[in-house]
């Protein structure tokens, strides 16, 4: 596999067996003999992982060891807490005050702990405007011109928020923190989605965890309780969202060859090899040469490859794929080297792939060869 790190402009790392320390410190002020609990945040429940007295300082370090993300928080007896979502090879830094931890922190070198922090920090700014707009219903009395009011910035806020947390997921389907997204809640304990059609991102979520994290403890418990999490959704007619039409997994609009913009999504309903190349790698020639004979024996079953280019060179990118008689969708963002696209799939190296049925469910990743066509086999006859 081709190393990618003079081609992208985004920093692709290398996955690593080996256990990898992290380091979450920092500085909590106004918390002098307090104690600071560091707790691992389960599907299920809270797990106590390690504790610390903090001194005048307020200064205070961990160190765990993860091979995938999880989440935890960093909590005062008061009840105060922050929640983070670490990664392996974190260095992760947070600074508070003692009687701050819930509304207002600083979080640095955990990328799923700041996509986290964007999360607390929406839903506190969204409660604050509903409660004052709550206060404000009491003041308006019988006035019906204030209340009408009122009522529409109520529901202008609500459906705000509910854009942001959707958004959120779709940006962001491929980090954990957009199962925390799925389960947020406002002051008065409704959650943030729980609109009818709000059902797809919860498929979007558990489908991206699945493929990604297939064991982690809340990829199970997303799937396990799929059911239930259909039922807390309070408008919702099952039978007919199921049946609508829509994607399970996050949309690519990048341009071909011929500078035309092609979409993901377009493909939906077929079953679709998403491949993630470049042209400059010595093994493309390969992996391409088993993508045209799988394409030459299912397209006409159904069998679609949307492939996406990291180059920068355009005029190469261009005559490799003409060269290579790659006669499906090519895409291309030669400006960044295709980095959203390769960031929002969690690619790290080339070759890499995703495999996705005709419901849009992610049924596999980085199969090649054998095994690849023996996956393909299973789904189109």
């Amino acid at each position: 596999m081709k190393r990618l790190f003079y081609l992208l402009p985004l920093l692709l790392l290398w996955a690593c067996t080996e256990k990898t320390n992290i380091n979450i410190e920092g500085n909590i002020k106004n918390a002098e003999k307090k104690i600071l609990y560091l707790q691992k945040l389960h599907a299920s429940g809270i797990e106590t992982i390690d504790s610390v007295q903090l001194n005048k300082t307020g200064n205070f370090k961990f160190k765990l060891f993860d091979t995938v993300p999880q989440f935890y928080l960093l909590q005062l007896k008061s009840g105060k807490f922050i929640t983070l979502l670490t990664e392996q090879n974190e260095k992760v830094e947070v600074q508070s005050k003692a009687n701050q931890m819930n509304s207002s922190y600083t979080v640095k070198g955990s990328k799923g702990s700041a996509l986290v922090k964007s999360l607390v920090d929406k839903v506190n700014a969204t409660n604050q405007q509903l409660q004052h707009i709550k206060a404000e219903f009491k003041k308006a009395g019988k006035n019906k011109t204030k209340i009408k009011q009122l009522t529409e910035d109520y529901a202008r806020v609500l459906q705000n928020q509910r854009e942001f947390s959707a958004n959120f997921i779709i940006k962001n389907a491929t980090s954990l923190a957009s199962y925390m997204a799925l389960y947020q809640k406002l002051y008065d304990n409704t959650y943030t989605l729980n609109e009818n059609e709000d059902i797809k991102f919860v498929r979007i979520v558990a489908s991206s965890m699945r493929a990604l994290h297939p064991k982690h403890e809340y990829t199970k418990a997303i799937l396990s309780n799929y059911k239930e999490l259909q039922k807390r959704l309070s408008n919702l007619a099952l039978s007919k969202v199921i049946a609508q039409e829509g994607i399970n997994f996050p949309d690519i609009k990048l341009p071909d060859t011929k500078g035309k913009i092609q979409k993901l999504s377009s493909l939906k309903g077929k079953f679709i090899i998403l491949n993630f190349w470049v042209s400059q790698d010595v093994n493309a020639v390969k992996v391409n040469k088993t993508l045209r004979k799988l394409y030459k024996k299912y397209h006409r079953k159904g069998l679609e490859i949307y492939q996406v280019a990291a180059d920068t060179d355009v005029k190469r990118w261009k005559e490799e794929v003409k060269a290579q008689k790659l006669n499906w969708i090519n895409v291309c963002d030669a400006k960044n080297g295709s980095s959203v696209a390769f960031g929002t799939f969690n690619v790290h190296q080339v070759p890499a792939n995703y495999l996705i049925d005709k419901r849009g469910v992610i049924v596999g990743k980085n199969l090649f060869g054998k095994n690849l066509e023996e996956k393909i086999a299973e789904y189109i006859k």
